[in-house]
């Protein structure tokens, strides 16, 4: 249905994932603590910490940004800030759902990738706790920031080839500012699908089908098919009838009616079950999902934003 959005997806929870050093496909370097991975229209470098946690530096055009995943959920915060021996700088932090990891959403400006640079040992705060603590001594983490930077540029190097090689085929699928959703013109006029990743491999669809609105759910493996949805929010619950694209997609067979998208645009949390057995929690604070059911549907009618291409408009 959407092979390209889920598949893309698939690869980002894949390769975030903390019980490994690196993402399978990475190249690690000399000292064996960094491994480079090109995946997702991007240049990634991270490495494993004590206790799980993987540090992660993700490179676009020359650009970098950070993410830190953790083994277990982490708590909330409203500020964040990285110091090292000689320099600490402040920064918002985001959660993917779940909150099991946090990441930056912006750059990091020359300043701070200098102190990294310099650095031996970086702590990262949110709230004042902190959250992690790495050694960047003996690591080769220059080379690991030089190297992400040179692929996210095209570089070949010690990590292979870089991304505009890996990416030559197939531009990658467009992201919104926000870091989570990516958004996908389906090949049938009048439909976009916008999907965001959400804890243990599953990812949450949002769909437009000439403007009218419709959800799904992505499993990470083969889920028992049922015959009767539910969906609640924190204020308001309405049933569906599911449907399946396949062993590992569901969706919701009716479109979403004005109640139903009011409730929606509105909750801070959802929990969606099938035939009364749970099957995905969703956190929905700071998840930009009114803006995005906005935009799916501006997409499905033929209008132009950031996701590039529209859809084809319906004959």
């Amino acid at each position: 249905m959407f092979t390209r959005l889920l598949a893309g997806l698939a690869a980002i929870l894949l390769a975030a994932a903390p019980a490994a050093a690196a993402p399978h496909d990475a190249v690690m370097n000399k000292e064996g603590y960094w491994g480079i991975d090109v995946d997702d229209g991007a240049c990634a470098a991270s490495m494993t910490l004590q206790g799980g946690s993987v540090f992660l530096l993700r490179a676009v055009d020359g650009k970098v940004t950070f993410a830190l995943f953790g083994r277990s959920g982490l708590a909330r915060g409203k500020t964040g800030r990285i110091e090292t021996e000689a320099y600490g700088f402040d920064f918002q932090p985001s959660y993917v759902e779940g909150a099991t990891s946090l990441y930056y959403n912006g750059d990091l400006d020359a300043r701070a990738l200098a102190a990294l640079r310099l650095a031996r040992q970086v702590r990262i705060l949110t709230d004042g706790q902190m959250v992690a603590a790495m050694t960047f001594e003996g690591t080769g983490f220059e080379s690991a920031l030089d190297g992400v930077i040179a692929c996210s540029t095209g570089q070949s190097g010690w990590w292979g080839k870089g991304l505009a090689a890996d990416t030559a085929d197939e531009a990658p699928l467009p992201v919104h500012k926000g870091g989570v959703w990516r958004m996908e013109v389906g090949p049938e006029p009048g439909f976009c699908t916008a999907a965001a990743p959400l804890a243990d491999g599953f990812a949450f669809t949002l769909t437009a089908a000439d403007g009218q609105m419709g959800f799904g759910v992505f499993a990470p493996k083969a889920m028992k098919r049922g015959r009767k949805g539910r969906v609640e929010t924190d204020k308001y619950s309405f049933d569906f009838k599911p449907g399946y694209d396949g062993e590992d997609y569901m969706f919701a067979k009716e479109r979403l009616d004005s109640q139903a998208q009011f409730a929606l645009r509105r909750a801070t949390s959802v929990w969606i079950s099938i035939d009364g057995k749970p099957l995905i929690d969703m956190g929905f604070e700071d998840f930009t999902h009114a803006e995005i059911m906005d935009d799916v549907a501006a997409c499905s009618r033929g209008e132009k934003g950031w996701w590039n291409e529209p859809a084809k408009p319906v004959s």
